[in-house]
This record gives C-alpha cells, structure tokens and sequence, in this order.
C-alpha cells in the first residue's frame, strides 16, 4: 500500500485520520498501531497513530511523507480499535478522550531502557578454567597468554583480586554490570581492565522494567484444596464458562472465592489462553497481585494501574502486545491494556464504585468495558462480591447465572456486629467519639494480641469549620461545600477542586474570632486512639498518605506481619484484607453514606458496613465488630448488622422498580455548567426542553423520562454552577441510540460547558 491512514490528536479538530505516503524505508515494517510522527500544518511534527492503509487518494490532494516511526512495536489492534470506538459510542464522548483514557500518550515518548551487561569472553572462560588446574604462582601467571598460544613474549598482568571477580562472574554468569559492581564491591575500573584484557565483554541490553520486583522473593505455593461447598461453585462456574451473560459468585467475606479465582485461571493458562483479573483500587490491586505471584509466579503475572511509572507502563504494554503476560491484574485502568488471547475475565468486589471514572470522560465503568471486552474474545466474565450490586444480583439471578457460597471457608462463624446506640453511650464517649464499649473491645483484643481495624470513611481532620457566633460555615470559595481541616500542614482543603488556604483568623461574614472545626475524619480519629492508647502502635491508611510510591503496599505488608496495633481507615480498609489476627472492627460512625441524597445511598452504605464487619475474624479468633450510630433502626442498617444480603435486596429492588430506577432503567445524566448561573440554568432548561420534545415526536414519551433541570446537589465546583437532567432510559440499546443522536446534535454557546454521564455512579 502507497499510504498510511493515520489518527491525529489535534485539539481543535477532535481526532480525525489523514493520509500520509509510506517511505520506501517504512513500507515492509509500517503496521496497524504503530506510532508515527508526521508532518501537520503550522504545528509542525505531531504524533499520530497508524490505523489503516490505501492505494488511493482523493482527487486533487497531495500526501506528506511519514517522518519517523517512533516505537516498532505497534501499540494497539484493529479489534482494540474498535473496542475504543464503542466505548466512545457508548458513553457519548469524543475518540480523543478514550484515546488518551485508555494509552497514555506518554507511551509512545517513552523510549526503552537498556543497560550494560557483563559476561566472560571464551578467552575469561579460558583463564579461569587453566587456573582452577594450576597452583596461581607469579610464574604462572605471567605465562597465561603463552599456554594459549599467544607470543610467549607478551606477558598478561593479572591480580589476585581480578581473578576473584572473574570467578565470581563465572557463577553468575551474564549479568547487570552496575549489580554486579554491587554485589562484589568492585569498581568500573577494575571492570574495564578485564575488558581491555579481552577477559570479560560488555553489552547492551534492554532492561524490563518489572513493577512486581517487590514480589520477586515470594516463594511459590500450590494451590490450595477446595472445600466441598467451593468444588461444588467451581464446578457449577466451569458448566457456565460458554455463557454469554456474566456470571456472579456471591460469597460471604472469607468463603474463599479468592481460591476459586486461582483454581479457574490455572485452568485457563494450561489450557493456552490469558487472564484479565480486576480489583477496585490500587492497594487491593497489588495485594492481589502478591497472591497470584506466590501461586503462579511473577515472569507470568503483571500489573497495571496509575501508580507504575511510565516506564513500567511502557514495558508492560510491551510484554502484553507481544502475548508475554498469562494474568494481568490491575485497578480499572487495566481494562484499557492490550492483553492478548483472553481466556477469562475476573471482577472481585464488583460492587465498588471505583470501576466507575467520574472525572474526566471518558466517564466509563470497567465493569461495563468488561463485559464488552468479554464480548469481543468470547471470554466468561465472572464477578465476584459479598455484597453485590442491586443491578448484577438481579440479572445473574434471572439468567440463571448466580452461585452462591454462603459459608465462611473451614466453617468459621461470621463476626456478627453489635450496635452501639449513641444517644445512649454518645455523652460519656471519649470526646464524643469513641465510645466507653468501642474503647473496652480494643483494649481486650490489643492486650490479647490480636489486631484491630477502625473505620472513619472521611478523611482529614474535621469535616467543617463554623463560626460559633453566627453559624456561617467556611467554604470553598470556588465549591459549594465546606473546607476540610488537614491537621498535617493544618490547612483547609477542598475535597472537590484541591483548593488549600490558611485557618481564617475572622468569621468572613460577623467578623468573630470564634470559629471552630467541627465532624470527624480519619486524622482525627487516629489523633484521638493514640490519646487513649498511648502504648499501642498505630497508624492511617487514606488517600492522602497515598504520596510516596507503594507506600500503601508497605503500610499493609506492616499492618500483616503484626507490627500495627490499630489501623484506622477510609473506604480502603473495608475490602480485600484478609488479615487473620484482626478480631476487632470498629466502626466510628455507621450512618455516614445513608442520609446522600441519592438513590444507591441505602445500597452503598449496606456494601461499606458488610464489607468492614467481614475483616474481622478471619483466622482461629472469634471476631467483634462495632457499629456506632445515631439510628440504629434503618432498615438497610438492621440488614448489615444481620449481614443479610437476601432481604436487603428484596427491600431494595422494590423500591428501585416502584420508581423506575436500575436495573428496570438505564439512567444518563446530564450536567450544563456555566461560570453564570443563569446562563447555566437557562440552557439546562433549552436543553430539556428540546429533550422533550424529541421523546414526544418519536412516540418515547413512557419510556424515556426526563427529570429537571435541577441544581446539582453540589450546586458550584471549581466557580461553575451546576444543572442537571436525569433521563429514565427504559428502552435499553434502542433508547441509548435515540439519546446518543439527541446529545450529537447539541451546539452549546462557548461559556456552557456540557457533561455526559451515562450509569452515573451518583447525581450529586
């Protein structure tokens, strides 16, 4: 072919794909995927991807030549191609953002890394081997040269301790030079005489950046044997394999699904094929990924999230592209990764939100992507939770496609949590917060040895500011929501926009001096155990001490080998831990989540309280769990403390059918943002308004609701006032196509920003 179609990011333009005419170099080594750098206008060479070829052009155009291939390796397939051009589809958003969403364009700059190695030449093998039959007398070393047939004039100048090192390089064979300098403690210089001897040879080699090294001493474990009840789910998954629809393992904590994975995917890999195995968040990631390194070993396992370097990134991808990698784990991004010959998809805790990208579009669900990705390989997706989503309970269940494990592995008792009724206990707490029954368990079980988890799912240190004497509370003054104290580097932060400022000194509005931080987050907490327990270690684990790389990973291995007391918490600590000495959870307030003006409020916080009250009790140590409440007779409450999944569901799934909400609908929300609140307001209500209209002349009226405009929940992020419309899709694909058209026909003024969210994860 004459010319390459290539796909240009061009800001102005969106993505769109031109013509380019192939060098005569490039024509036998120009692939579908490869970057490329190619001539563009005034912006001069831009990066570009190449997606297909032609004979031809259209009349009258004259192609620019392709300057330089930047990377051999094609980064992408035609049938990754067309994943990315249905994931652009399907959540209403332009090709740039799932371009860059799913490869960092930071890939393709990235060059590979290589570094020298070092390894006997035959004439080192030589020496080495007359030495080891001869006593090392000066005499003889001197007449090393002449036994080998050089001119018996030459003499061969060699030491003792360079003898040392070419016999230490013979048992490690080639190697690092740097690692090898190391380990012996010898020099560069010692090391370029032996090469100028003819003695040793150095090489360039490329190096693969491997994120799991912190795993590389993990030794191998078989796997282990299934209980009766777990060969049973297994062998009843492995009859549904060929389904078309999901499959979902329902498994209280601690039932050992985390065994039927890895007997599942073993399977798969001897059978030739590849593993897609996804967890909620990075800490859970690489917690995952230690495990699947000590079963099947790190040269088949890799990993893929936001927090491995660029470099690792790149060769990763590398390895993936080149069908080197048998399982790949990660966090949602790992769905975007080009994993070849896909045998096999794993969601565990697929009830997390954090599947689901917010910000910014592309706002897709990797659960979702998944299922498509499933699709396109003819591969079983299989999801995995104790507390599943509303939505995929009831499709598995209808499908046929739902097994259950409804005994905890060996048929350990669940911690069954005990309530903790803070009008009655709420004076005499130690500052109002920690209970006189919560501060009793902790100190039994840290005095027993054991350990103990406690959960504050907010961060910082006090969740707002108020002035005493007027009630005004400090907010951000680009958001419509208060700042958070952060006692470390005591500022106010935003949660929404990152924003930081210094404690005012004066009420903005009265002028008073008497403002005060009031609510708990989890510095807080953590301040307050180690004021109570002065002797016990303890640490927090929350997004913001998330700064240095794998400090989580360090934080937990610590948390496992026993050297932390007490851990206190966001989110993160509720799932995936399975510490057998924790025999203590506590929960420092338990209605957090259910008062969210949002319709999956009721269903999150009964997912957050099972999943925490299941950490505990996990070994041979009966468990306790704690939860502290003003409410204690909410009904999703009384379901969690019962850890009753069945009738939670059955209350929620009709309150969710009654108002039409998934899984009965397909919910797209639509959010118009203006720094004018007016202007905002105004095209939310055009919109909705021409939205209207359309389901009326289509005969769409009953099945397609529109809701709003509304202000949003949050009425102002980062200075621009928020509108919302919900729309109730109950047509399903054909209902996606009609809005899907409707939001393409949109033309906004410049000042109105307009953002699709299509499954929202919440309408806040």
């Amino acid at each position: 072919m004459k010319y390459a179609v290539v796909l240009i990011n061009i800001k102005a333009l969106g993505v769109k794909t031109f013509s380019y005419l192939i060098p005569e170099e490039m024509q036998e080594k120009l692939q579908i995927g490869q970057p490329v750098l190619v001539p563009f206008g005034r912006q001069g060479l831009v990066n570009a991807f190449v997606v297909g070829f032609s004979d031809y052009l259209p009349e009258g155009i004259k192609a620019k030549r392709i300057n330089r291939i930047l990377d051999e390796t094609p980064l992408f397939s035609i049938k990754y191609l067309k994943l990315l051009e249905w994931i652009a589809n399907y959540y209403c958003c332009d090709f740039v953002s799932v371009l860059n969403a799913a490869i960092p364009m930071k890939l393709i700059e990235k060059n590979s890394k290589t570094e020298q190695s070092v390894e006997l030449t035959p004439m080192g093998e030589m020496v080495i081997k007359h030495l080891c039959h001869s006593e090392q007398s000066e005499e003889s070393l001197k007449n090393l040269k002449r036994s080998f047939g050089s001119n018996p004039q030459d003499d061969i100048n060699i030491t003792k301790r360079q003898i040392e090192v070419l016999i230490q390089l013979q048992k490690d064979g080639k190697c690092s030079l740097i690692d090898f300098e190391d380990r012996n403690k010898t020099t560069r210089a010692t090391m370029k005489k032996l090469e100028g001897m003819g003695l040793v040879r150095f090489n360039l080699e490329y190096v693969y950046r491997n994120p799991l090294t912190i795993f590389k001493d993990v030794p191998i474990e078989p796997l282990y044997e299934l209980t009766p009840e777990q060969e049973e789910v297994y062998q009843g998954i492995k009859g549904k394999l060929k389904s078309q629809s999901p499959i979902l393992l329902h498994g209280v904590t601690a039932s050992g699904k985390t065994e039927i994975y890895f007997k599942l995917i073993k399977n798969v890999i001897d059978n030739g094929k590849n593993v897609l195995f996804l967890a909620p968040e990075i800490a859970l990631a690489s917690q995952l990924t230690k495990r699947l390194a000590k079963k099947f070993g790190i040269k088949d396992v890799a990993i893929w999230h936001s927090s491995i370097s660029d470099g690792e990134k790149y060769d990763v991808w590398q390895r993936l592209y080149k069908n080197e990698v048998k399982i790949l784990a990660g966090a949602r991004s790992a769905v975007f990764a080009p994993l070849q010959n896909i045998g096999l998809i794993i969601i565990d805790e697929e009830h997390e939100g954090a599947y689901k990208q917010t910000n910014p579009a592309p706002r897709y669900d990797a659960r979702v992507v998944a299922k498509r990705l499933a699709q396109f390989y003819q591969a079983p997706l299989l999801l995995g939770s104790a507390t599943p989503d509303v939505s995929t309970y009831y499709f598995a269940q209808n499908n046929n496609n739902l097994f259950q494990l409804l005994k905890r592995y060996n048929n350990a008792p669940l911690a069954k949590p005990e309530v903790v009724n803070m009008q009655e206990y709420g004076k005499a707490a130690y500052r109002g917060v920690i209970s006189k029954p919560l501060q009793t368990e902790i100190t039994e079980a840290v005095e027993n040895g054991n350990q103990v988890i406690l959960l504050m799912n907010r961060r910082g240190f006090s969740t707002y500011t108020q002035c005493k004497s007027c009630g005004t509370v400090i907010e951000c003054p680009d958001c419509s929501i208060p700042m958070v104290w952060h006692s470390e580097g005591r500022k106010l932060k935003c949660h929404y926009c990152s924003k930081e400022m210094s404690m005012p000194e004066f009420c903005p509005i009265c002028g008073s001096d008497a403002l005060s931080n009031s609510g708990t987050g989890t510095q807080k907490i953590e301040l307050l155990i180690k004021e109570l327990f002065p002797d016990y270690r303890v640490e927090r684990i929350d997004s913001d001490i998330l700064t240095k790389k794998n400090a989580h990973i360090e934080l937990l291995n610590r948390f496992q080998k026993g050297e932390i007391d007490i851990l206190v918490g966001t989110q993160m600590i509720a799932k995936g831990l399975d510490n057998p000495n924790v025999t203590l959870v506590g929960v420092i307030s338990a209605d957090t989540g259910f008062s969210v003006p949002d319709f999956r409020a009721s269903e999150r916080g009964f997912q957050l309280l099972t999943q925490v009250a299941g950490r505990a009790g996990r070994g041979e140590y009966k468990g306790k769990v704690l939860f502290q409440t003003y409410n204690p007779d909410y009904y999703a409450f009384q379901t969690a403390k019962s850890q009753d999944f069945e009738k939670f569901f059955d209350t929620e799934i009709k309150a969710r059918q009654e108002f039409d909400y998934p899984p009965f609908s397909q919910i797209v929300r639509i959010i118009l943002s203006s720094l004018n609140n007016f202007r905002a307001e105004k095209s939310a209500m055009e919109i909705a308004m021409r939205l209207n209209t359309m389901t009326e002349k289509f005969g769409f009226t009953e099945y397609v609701e529109t809701l709003g405009p509304t202000p949003c929940v949050i009425a102002k992020i980062n200075g621009y006032y928020r509108f919302q419309i919900l729309i109730k899709n109950k047509l399903s694909q054909k209902g996606h196509e009609f809005i899907s058209k409707f939001l393409d026909k949109i033309t906004l003024p410049k000042d109105i920003k307009i953002n699709v969210d299509v499954d929202p994860l919440d309408i806040l």
